[in-house]
């Protein structure tokens, strides 16, 4: 038997354009087979390693970008306590080395807006998602502070009644300290 996992990565909106990227795990010989047909679906297709290697990617992007998202989320309450101007002063950071993906979307276009549409990326599902990183990392005898404190916000959220929308909501669980 010949398997491939192929979890793909990006947004709503890059599926129906067809540009996800797709992160595959599979021999070198599938890869060839495979490649042509993913790029229907995909602008961007990394073959990871063997079987198992793409969900792995997928796993620890979200992770990474959950961690992220946590951390934009304090940054906008300790402005928004300061009586800074969140926009200015994440402005400002898109433009220094605090620069990502997570910042000018998750946070500029949704955290800063204070919109959270339920059936994006819920928090629920976002925790769900972490937890496979969690149990990875206990499988190898790692502990992940980043990644348990995140859990933590997640669950809380959830808790608040949070847990159906977007997850970036995690920053009024913190509003609500």
């Amino acid at each position: 038997m010949k398997f491939a996992d192929a979890p793909v990565a990006r947004t709503r909106q890059a599926a129906i354009d067809g540009n996800l990227c797709v992160m595959v795990g599979c021999s070198e010989t599938i890869y060839g087979n495979i490649q042509e047909l993913l790029q229907n679906i995909a602008s961007d297709i990394i073959h990871c390693g063997d079987v198992g290697a793409g969900q792995l990617a997928k796993i620890l992007n979200n992770m990474v970008l959950f961690d992220t998202v946590a951390s934009l989320s304090e940054a906008l309450v300790i402005c928004e306590k300061s009586g800074a101007d969140p926009k200015k002063i994440f402005e400002a950071m898109s433009l220094g080395s605090a620069d990502s993906f997570a910042l000018r979307n998750h946070c500029m276009k949704f955290m800063l807006e204070n919109d959270f549409p339920e059936k994006k990326f819920p928090t629920s599902y976002a925790l769900k998602d972490l937890s496979y990183a969690l149990e990875l990392a206990e499988n190898y005898g790692l502990t992940l502070g980043m990644a348990e404190n995140t859990k933590s916000l997640f669950q809380k959220a959830i808790k608040e009644g949070y847990g159906e929308q977007y997850f970036p909501v995690i920053v009024n669980s913190m509003r609500n300290d």
